[in-house]
């Protein structure tokens, strides 16, 4: 067992424990499916928007922070686990991401929910400038920081486009 004596937080090491881990950073498996599990591990960020958007702001943020504290966490003892940057199998980063393209979209329709989507996988694939400046931080905080950045990205664009009526 690991202990943190910092934070008072304990991470056990034994097999079970290690396949919950990776089974949360995978989303359920999603990481593990060989065709686009970046795509697929967006899923349930769009199930976690839906779950609370009619929640008020204050539970949103709330539950929206703890959940990327979480998959913060998680990314980061995976890739210890690994002993790789950044594994493929890892998409919880995806499902914070999705969350924050659609956070506080409060009327969103299956068209918004699309659109959102489809521009958060762009923006996640291409990561263009700024978002790029994001992959050269360590850790889980590396491994979410692009893909919540893409969300909060994608998140503006959605909402422009809302504003002005093409959605």
């Amino acid at each position: 067992m690991t202990i943190s004596k910092r934070i008072g937080t304990s991470w056990t090491n034994s097999s079970a424990s290690i396949g919950s881990i990776k089974l949360l950073g995978s989303c359920f498996g999603l990481g593990y499916i060989k065709k686009a599990p970046g795509t697929l591990g967006s899923l349930p960020g769009i199930a976690l928007f839906l779950a609370t958007r009619n929640f008020g702001a204050w539970p949103q943020i709330g539950l929206f922070f703890t959940f990327s504290l979480i998959a913060i966490g998680i990314s980061e003892r995976i890739e210890r686990i690994d002993r790789s940057i950044d594994p493929e199998e890892v998409v919880i980063d995806e499902a914070v991401g999705m969350w924050a393209t659609l956070l506080f979209i409060w009327n969103a329709s299956f068209g918004t929910i699309l659109a959102g989507f489809i521009l958060f996988r762009l923006l996640d694939i291409l990561k263009p400038f700024p978002i790029n400046l994001f992959q050269t931080f360590r850790g889980g905080t590396g491994i979410v920081a692009d893909d919540l950045a893409a969300g909060m990205v994608a998140n503006l664009i959605l909402r422009v486009l809302l504003l002005n009526g093409i959605i």
